[in-house]
């Protein structure tokens, strides 16, 4: 589809028109850039709450993004074996107490 040329100047109602869209598109852009400017000042902010609490050895040296994702993701990894192994030694004792208490031996015993 062809568009016509235009073939006069511009009036004043045209540029007061492209001068309006003009000023709306720049107002629009200045509030995109300071909704974008707050959303990385909170991720700032929660990553550095992420360092504060996270274990390294390098305590004088600033953890990049990435270093702090990766010592967070071992620091859980760890904190969940940590978990699994001491459930599993509790139901070790428990299995064990059980055996104990409910074996032949054991009542002989203190029926003696």
């Amino acid at each position: 589809m062809k568009t016509r040329k235009r073939t006069g100047p511009r009036t004043d109602t045209t540029r007061r028109h492209t001068s309006l869209c003009t000023r709306a598109k720049s107002r629009r852009r200045l509030e995109s850039n300071e909704r974008e400017r707050h959303r990385m000042h909170n991720l700032n902010d929660a990553f550095q709450e992420l360092r504060e609490v996270i274990p390294h050895v390098r305590h004088g040296h600033k953890l990049s993004k990435l270093e702090t994702l990766s010592l967070a993701k071992n620091y859980i990894t760890a904190l969940t074996d940590a978990v699994l192994h001491l459930d599993a030694g509790r139901f070790h004792v428990a299995h064990r107490l059980h055996q104990t208490h409910h074996s032949p031996s054991a009542h002989a015993v203190v029926g003696q």
